[in-house]
């Protein structure tokens, strides 16, 4: 899932505004002439330029992280995207529809705005194609709040995507599975959500059990907090479409019993991308469970230790021990795409699909120059002949792990660029840079780095 948004997330265009668009835009006609240059414009070419206005569509880059007080983010391109809607009644009926195209919301109260903006206007509602909820909920806000989903989702037939990943207070144990409780009540939320970004406290057997409810789950991204006393769960739980599942851990309690029961309950037909996250991923006898029963589907495995927690103590303690590469290949013969950390050469079995291998270094590693070096010194040449599929190594500068997280070589795939090309990314808080071989954060002055956003 997306990364985990700052104390105060920062004001982006709220659909309250975007309710007065029809009375501003109607006395923006009446001055303007129907001569005028903006009415002779064709549809195909107003078209072309809201697409170019609107926000990157990869998640990785609409993150509200990078988003936040910077011109090149979501915020400003949704208030230029909503000036040009205002420009006559011509170009509020081709752009409209592109400004509900995609909801994020980072704030409770653009939720209740939208929820009162799409009711007294149902037509509003059909052009929404996708709506994330990532906003702080408060204890006392759960019922309003997913009242207000649901009355959302009953007026928008044309959405194919829902992503629900909360910000909850983690000091309430209950507080999560109350919230999930109601959303699953809801009437029409739980057949369509598709995507899930839960935070599970020692409620985990009694979370589960509300799962099923949601049908059409594509993505489950589970971070688990448990006690060494906490119940196992221990009701089948089949998810016939779930294609993703993110498991974040603290490595304490019986973990290792918590992964057992989880490989003996879960039925998941369709799972390809199984990422693994923890402070220490140990030997792989936790994993192993989950891996025996789901490898032989699976396309991408990510098995990083939680760079958050290594970036807040990285200098007060020892590096962690490899990540236990051997038996996650020996379980996964149909794997295409690997990514890990490594603090070292990896030594790995032969392996027929394997396609690509994306391993996190430290940023003081990586050195354009020498870029080439560090990738065959961490797998050598003599490793990489057990692969007769492989097309590239890629590093990835674990600076970027506090933006995007594990999901990062799936939001900017190995392939993205050739060998000889290269894409730049220029925000205020992050200047990103993807050359052949190595994605990483670059250190720019008074020059901007060449945006070329217009690829993506």
């Amino acid at each position: 899932m997306d990364p985990t948004p700052l104390a105060n997330p920062s004001n982006i265009i709220t659909y309250d505004q975007v309710s007065d668009i029809d009375v501003n835009c109607t006395k923006i006609h009446q001055v303007m002439s129907s001569t005028h240059i903006a009415a002779e414009i064709p549809v195909e070419i107003l078209c072309i330029i809201m697409e170019l206005v609107m926000p990157p569509t990869q998640r990785f880059l609409d993150s509200p992280v990078i988003a936040r007080d910077n011109r090149h983010s979501r915020v400003f391109s949704l208030q230029t995207l909503r000036n040009i809607v205002l420009v006559s009644r011509h170009w509020y009926n081709v752009g409209i529809s592109y400004l509900y195209r995609h909801v994020v919301i980072l704030q409770s109260k653009q939720l209740f705005a939208l929820a009162r903006v799409v009711s007294n206007n149902r037509s509003l509602g059909e052009f929404i194609l996708s709506l994330r909820l990532q906003c702080y909920v408060l204890e006392s806000q759960m019922a309003a709040v997913s009242m207000a989903l649901d009355g959302i989702l009953a007026v928008t037939p044309n959405h194919t995507k829902v992503t629900i990943a909360p910000i909850l207070n983690r000091y309430r144990p209950w507080f999560g599975h109350e919230f999930l409780r109601m959303i699953a009540l809801a009437q029409n939320t739980p057949s369509r959500t598709t995507d899930m970004h839960f935070r599970i406290n020692p409620s985990l057997i009694n979370t589960l059990k509300l799962i099923p409810t949601f049908t059409c789950l594509t993505t489950f991204h589970i971070d688990m907090f448990l006690g060494g006393n906490d119940a196992l769960p221990t009701e089948h739980i089949h998810l016939a479409f779930l294609e993703e599942l993110h498991i974040t851990w603290q490595p304490r309690g019986h973990v290792r019993n918590v992964f057992s029961a989880l490989a003996e309950i879960l039925s998941l037909p369709s799972l390809r991308r199984l990422l693994l996250t923890s402070r220490d991923v140990g030997n792989g006898a936790v994993l192993e469970p989950l891996l025996r029963k789901f490898g032989h589907g699976l396309h991408f495995v990510s098995l990083v230790r939680n760079h958050h927690y290594y970036f807040r103590y990285k200098y007060s303690m020892p590096p962690p021990p490899p990540p236990p590469v051997i038996p996650l290949l020996s379980m996964c013969p149909n794997l295409r795409h690997l990514a890990t950390d490594t603090y070292g050469p990896i030594r790995m079995p032969a392996h027929a699909h394997l396609t690509w291998v994306d391993l996190w270094v430290w940023r003081e590693f990586l050195n354009r120059s020498e870029q080439s070096a560090l990738a065959v010194t961490l797998i050598p040449y003599e490793e990489r002949v057990k692969f007769p599929s492989l097309q590239g190594v890629r590093l990835l500068d674990l600076s970027l792990f506090p933006f995007s997280g594990a999901h990062t070589p799936l939001l900017i795939p190995p392939d993205m660029v050739g060998s000889t090309e290269s894409v730049a990314w220029t925000y205020s808080s992050l200047d990103l840079r993807h050359d052949p071989g190595l994605l990483y954060r670059q250190t720019i002055d008074d020059v901007l780095a060449e945006s070329l956003e217009h690829r993506l």
